[in-house]
């Protein structure tokens, strides 16, 4: 039959070692530990006499010393230049010291361009500014002739439609009364005349032509007064219907096109005025995104060196980053958010691990555990798990069928100056503490036919055992029937050491 490490409940390594529990419970007696001690007391026999004690459950996982607050250090200017200095890796450093310095040719070029620029925008913009007044003057006079053209067609339709019209139509009123009354008289004279011809008789034929001759006279006196009312009459008529309409249509065109020409000036001159202040506004836009730019690669030049915020180490690159990291050296290409270099506060230091998922159920927040360096074996520390990350992710990220590893981290509960950020370290982490039971060396279990023995030490005689099995650790075994405290058990096989004697 073959000796089998009993995983029954754990399914990885599970050692807990006694000296780390006591370290956590110091206050408490460790009948275990002290079980193992007699263990190693009898290795001469091999044998291990059962004590009642507190078991202790664990596993054990490796794990990294980080700081829990690093600085790191980047070009915070929006601006690519090249690395001229850097400090030596792993040099401790005071706060304020120079940690690199940048090249800052290219960039001094630029603000000087921009100087330039500035104060060139600044001379176009006072020349665009006076310009601007020349034009409001220019408007000023083209709105005031276009003003001074409407009114003074709006006064001449006044004056006509409050004088001249009036006056023509009074002149031909008078003109056709004239024309009447010479032609009343006309007609008067001609039939007084006639009267009296026809009164006096015609005594001899010369009278009687004198008489024909001035009733003729008479008569064309009154044809002519007849046609001076007539032409008076038309004078009217011509005025009424032609002469002032026209006149009125003519003096009205005259003031909607002044009236119009006044709208148009204004327009004019309010566009080249929104012109003018458009390019007055474009001149102050550009100069303010100049000044802007300028002022923004000032404030580059004091950016053109990394100053240590703190005291500490310098560890190039990202450390949190486990690929990808960029080599530093001299004449390097730098970009904003390039991580070059990393500060740890020492004094503020986690353990960080990756916690296997088939272990997730088994571990909590708040578990204790003990932390020993791989660089200091016999430093032992403790402390607690505090955070356990919500998801799962692949230990190797671009593989989706890696394991899956919970993100997880310890405080401690006291720090210690030995230990530094990036120090690799065992954890072995207290799951689980079973008071007041049995247990065996995991030595002592055998395995037959599916069942568990020992061999039990009667006065020195080895005899078969068959036992019930419990929680385990990589050197614990839990008995839950089949021994009594006091039992002594051999730690190997009896014949075999007899054999191989």
């Amino acid at each position: 039959m073959k000796k089998i490490i009993i995983l029954s409940a754990v399914a990885v390594s599970l050692v807990i070692i006694w000296s780390g529990y006591s370290f956590l419970f110091a206050d408490k007696e460790d009948a275990g530990g002290k079980a193992g001690a007699t263990g190693k007391n009898k290795e001469l026999d091999r044998t291990y006499t059962l004590k009642r004690g507190d078991l202790v459950i664990g596993l054990i996982q490796s794990g990294s010393v980080n700081a829990k607050k690093k600085h790191k250090l980047s070009l915070q200017a929006n601006f690519r230049t090249k690395l001229v200095w850097v400090i030596d890796e792993n040099v401790k450093v005071k706060k304020g010291d120079v940690l690199a310095k940048f090249e800052t040719d290219e960039l001094k070029e630029k603000i000087a361009d921009l100087k330039i620029s500035y104060e060139t925008l600044g001379k176009e913009l006072m020349v665009a500014q006076e310009t601007e007044k020349i034009q409001l003057s220019s408007n000023k006079a083209e709105i005031n002739i276009a003003e001074d053209r409407l009114v003074q067609a709006e006064d001449a339709r006044k004056k006509y439609l409050k004088f001249e019209r009036s006056k023509k139509r009074d002149g031909l009123d008078l003109t056709i009364r004239q024309a009447d009354a010479a032609y009343n008289n006309a007609v008067d004279d001609y039939n007084k005349e006639r009267q009296k011809i026809a009164r006096e008789g015609n005594s001899d034929k010369d009278k009687e032509l004198k008489n024909q001759l001035q009733l003729m006279a008479l008569q064309n006196k009154i044809n002519s007064t007849k046609n001076s009312l007539d032409n008076a009459e038309t004078a009217m008529k011509l005025f009424k219907r032609y002469d002032h309409p026209s006149r009125m249509t003519k003096l009205n065109n005259d003031c909607d096109n002044c009236d119009l020409n006044l709208r148009k000036v204004k327009i004019s001159t309010a566009s080249k005025m929104i012109q003018k202040k458009k390019q007055i506004d474009n001149y102050i836009l550009r100069i303010k995104k100049v000044k802007t730019r300028m002022d923004k690669y000032i404030s580059y030049v004091d950016m053109m060196q990394l100053v240590a915020p703190v005291d500490g180490v310098v560890i190039y690159g990202n450390p949190d980053r486990r690929r990808g990291n960029v080599d530093i050296k001299l004449g390097m290409d730098i970009w904003k958010r390039l991580i070059l270099m990393t500060i740890p506060e020492m004094e503020n230091l986690i353990v960080e691990f990756d916690l296997p998922e088939q272990y997730r159920s088994k571990v909590k927040k708040g578990d204790k555990v003990i932390i020993t360096p791989d660089s200091l074996a016999t430093l032992k520390l403790s402390g607690k798990i505090n955070k356990i990350a919500t998801l799962p992710v692949n230990i190797i990220f671009w593989d989706r069928a890696s394991p899956k590893i919970y993100k997880s981290s310890i405080v401690l509960d006291k720090q210690d100056k030995r230990l530094v950020s990036g120090m690799s370290v065992q954890l072995e982490i207290v799951t689980r503490v079973i008071k007041n039971t049995l247990f065996v060396p995991v030595e002592a279990i055998f395995e037959k036919n599916d069942n568990f023995f020992v061999y039990q030490s009667k006065s020195g005689t080895p005899k078969e055992v068959e036992v019930k099995i419990g929680e385990s650790t990589d050197n614990y075994v839990r008995i839950l029937d089949g021994l009594e405290e006091g039992d002594t058990v051999f730690l190997y096989r009896p014949y075999q050491k007899k054999g191989g004697m």
